[in-house]
């Protein structure tokens, strides 16, 4: 999944706490075990001397009740048909309905002597020794109790592996919980951290909406502690990256602004020296290159109003307007310019052209698109506009094919496929721009769709 990848932040704190109670989870249980196995411990050596004392009074009686004192009596096992009397020397009853008890016990005299057993111990005395207490080797805990005389001692013995495994269940019953829970465990960290990274998710997607003309302070309620710097921080980045890029924008609106009377005065003035020089001057070719950079230097500057004018958002509308009489303008401002060897046809369909775009802006983009076609379009074939559907407009060309690399990168600043002297690689640029304002998006085709050749602009507007 994609939250448990190493790249993602919920699966790393999910992973990583769920590591945590895992681990803490077994330390408990280890510190459990201490606890069970010392306080079983206690419990089961009081069940040791408490059956030792209680036991030794009946066991005596018993021995000293019988005639014969030299032959060791086991009991043998509830169920067993044995009754209180006992079996002298004899064979453990194999056949009958053996017990598996965890207290074996033997009476002995103070020569070591057994002279009572359980039925499942041997005739061979314990390894403990007749002193009053306890006692433990590899295999038994052992309780010794004497008698009243001292002459008769009593010894319980309990197997430590019974302990070990009293232990050891008790521990497993502490730790299978964990195991069990552990997908509930995972699922309810994961929870809880998605909910605590909601606010995180709130600030990523405000960050998102940042950019293109849009640099407004972020504002997210309640926002935590740790995140307030952050916002802070992100906010004094907009503000100095609106400044910035104010003043560019400022910069050349106002350069291109500036530029405009005296390129104009000075076309006014090159345009009477040719009229003056004659055409049989030999500074007439110089100085119509010298009126060719000037009309470019004239375009750029046009170009670059109109950048600043999509910078600054012209694009956005509240409402729909309708578009027919924009494209029907810049068509026929197009033609009259004479600018241009070819002509521009548009195709109408019966549905109305309606958009949420500034008509100025839109007009920019249209006119934009018309002027890339017939400046990189072929002579031989008119640039057509095709109003296809209330928000949909196809401008496309003849002319040879732009390889893909190239058609990529036609909508970044400057970029231009070709030398035409009049192409400045603006254009595409500032009509991609103003149709993202208005929730459009421009797309370009090379060949036309349908066709072997040209290219292809389609504007699918909100």
């Amino acid at each position: 999944m994609r939250i448990f990848s190493r790249s993602s932040l919920t699966g790393r704190i999910v992973s990583r706490v769920t590591v945590c109670v895992f681990v803490l989870w077994l330390v408990a249980t280890m510190l459990a075990a201490l606890v069970i196995n010392d306080e079983l411990g206690e419990a089961f050596d009081t069940g040791l001397q408490e059956t030792a004392r209680r036991a030794l009074p009946l066991a005596v009686q018993f021995v000293m009740n019988r005639a014969d004192t030299d032959k060791t009596v086991y009991v043998p096992a509830f169920g067993n048909g044995g009754g209180s009397q006992g079996r002298e020397n004899g064979k453990d009853d194999k056949d009958g309905n053996g017990s598996d008890e965890y207290l074996i016990y033997q009476l002995r005299d103070k020569s070591g002597k057994v002279l009572l057993r359980s039925h499942d111990t041997t005739d061979l005395p314990f390894a403990a020794p007749l002193d009053s207490g306890f006692w433990e080797d590899r295999n038994f805990r052992y309780y010794t109790e004497p008698s009243v005389s001292g002459t008769l001692f009593l010894q319980v013995a309990e197997p430590i592996g019974h302990r070990h495994e009293a232990t050891f269940e008790s521990s497993l019953a502490v730790l299978l919980p964990l195991i069990v829970l552990i997908p509930a465990i995972v699922i309810a960290i994961w929870l809880n951290v998605r909910s605590g990274l909601m606010p995180v998710r709130r600030l990523r997607d405000e960050i998102g909406l940042r950019g293109r003309g849009n640099f407004d302070a972020i504002q997210l309620d309640e926002t935590p502690h740790e995140l307030t710097d952050m916002v802070n921080a992100i906010n004094m980045l907009l503000v100095r990256l609106r400044a910035a890029l104010n003043a560019e924008r400022n910069f050349a609106a106002n350069s291109a602004h500036e530029l405009r009377t005296p390129i104009a005065s000075a076309l006014a003035q090159l345009q009477q020296l040719l009229l003056e020089i004659g055409e049989a001057s030999p500074y007439r070719d110089r100085a119509k290159k010298v009126e060719a950079s000037l009309n470019r230097l004239r375009r750029l500057s046009e170009k670059l109003l109109q950048w600043s004018r999509a910078e600054s958002g012209i694009g956005r509308s509240v409402q729909s307007h309708h578009l027919y009489p924009i494209v029907d303008m810049v068509v026929e401002d197009i033609k009259r310019s004479n600018r241009f060897e070819n002509t521009v046809r548009v195709e109408k369909d019966n549905v109305a052209l309606y958009a949420a775009i500034d008509p100025d802006a839109f007009g920019i983009c249209l006119r934009n698109l018309l002027e890339n076609g017939l400046m990189h379009g072929s002579r031989n074939e008119p640039v057509v506009v095709k109003i296809n559907g209330p928000n949909r407009i196809i401008v496309e060309n003849a002319g040879s094919v732009v390889p893909p690399d190239m058609l990529s990168r036609l909508m970044q600043r400057f970029e231009r496929h070709g030398n035409h002297p009049e192409s400045v690689g603006l254009g595409l640029s500032i009509t991609a721009t103003i149709i993202a304002q208005a929730g459009g998006q421009l797309e370009l085709f090379s060949p036309r769709p349908g066709k072997s050749d040209g290219f292809a602009a389609i504007l699918s507007l909100n």
